[in-house]
């Protein structure tokens, strides 16, 4: 038993993939973003690549679509 069931939170999963599918990286559209190396910030920064801290995070439209799978889950 999980430790939320055991502490009487209540908790679901929401499952984003149907929501996702054909538009992560390389898809159409692309809502999730695939190797960023512009716009670097200093936390970006640390000595080991040159790859942002964005790449394969969601873009605002990919945002969206978690938001669209939490607001039906709550339902």
């Amino acid at each position: 038993m999980s430790d939320a069931n055991q502490s009487g939170a209540k908790a679901v999963f929401a499952d984003p993939r149907n929501e996702f599918e054909g538009k992560t990286v390389c898809g159409d559209p692309e809502d999730v973003n695939g190797i960023v190396k512009t716009g670097l910030s200093k936390a970006d920064n640390f000595g080991l690549t040159e790859v942002g801290m964005a790449t394969f995070h969601p873009k605002i439209a990919g945002a969206r679509l978690y938001t669209n799978v939490l607001e039906q889950t709550l339902k």
